[in-house]
């Protein structure tokens, strides 16, 4: 009768076995790696492919301002202006941004017109709960902070077009990537990243509340005011880019 010798699993053979599983383990990463690495890649170049074209577009804003400018880079100094409020959790916003946006930028480019765009965030609730509201806004902000007029029209258009699947599942991370794709400075991705403009957001949101109710007695969005009276209403906000550029 003969027996099997039980090796010794520290002996040379062993030894050989745990290479080979390091190597698989190794393998496994690389594996890992490149379908991250081209899973990102093609969600890049997917979105570079739904990229509005912006050109001629500039953005101003002073922090602390209740509203950002979008304008034309050359001409439109008498160009008509109007107030355009809005909320990134307002389904009629997005509607409306929808429907419109295409309108509103062919205007503002062709120097026709100039939109002072005062974002709030009351559907995020009472007690300066940070919401999906809060949390967009801190991003536009920081794009508008830098002058990024391109990445900060095509993340809002983003944000507002993918309402139903992107409202409340995307963080500062998510908000930064999107922005970082849509060709932001890395001082805009960064300060998105780091929430730098959460606290700014919150005032800004509270300021255009607080300015509806000042001048009329009641706040919502969407909508598009002129001197502190509403430019149009009802249905008739669908047609507020004619009304406005007239």
């Amino acid at each position: 009768m003969t027996t099997r010798k039980v090796q010794n699993p520290n002996d040379k053979g062993g030894a050989g076995f745990l290479w080979a599983l390091v190597a698989v383990i190794a393998i496994a990463a690389v594996v890992i790696g490149l379908i991250f690495f081209n899973g990102r890649s093609q969600r890049s170049e997917a979105m570079a492919e739904k990229m509005i074209p912006v050109e001629n577009l500039v953005v101003s804003y002073n922090e602390g301002d209740p509203s950002f400018t979008l304008a034309a880079a050359d001409g439109g100094a008498d160009a008509p202006s109007v107030d355009l409020f809005e909320d990134f959790s307002c389904s009629h916003c997005a509607d409306l941004a929808t429907s419109t946006d295409a309108d509103a930028l062919e205007k503002i480019q062709a120097g026709e017109l100039v939109v002072n765009v005062h974002p709030m965030n009351f559907l995020d609730g009472q007690g300066g709960q940070v919401g999906h509201s809060t949390r967009a806004l801190a991003a536009e902000l920081a794009l508008a902070a830098h002058g990024d007029a391109e990445a900060l029209w095509n993340l809002r258009a983003m944000l507002f077009e993918n309402q139903q699947s992107v409202y409340n599942k995307v963080d500062y991370d998510d908000l930064a990537d999107r922005a970082k794709e849509f060709g932001a400075s890395a001082e805009a991705v960064q300060d998105i990243r780091d929430g730098a403009f959460e606290e700014t957001a919150q005032a800004v949101g509270t300021a255009n509340y607080d300015y509806q109710n000042e001048k009329t007695g009641e706040a919502y969005t969407p909508r598009v005011m002129r001197d502190g009276e509403d430019l149009v209403e009802g249905q008739e906000i669908q047609n507020w880019v004619g009304a406005a550029a007239s």
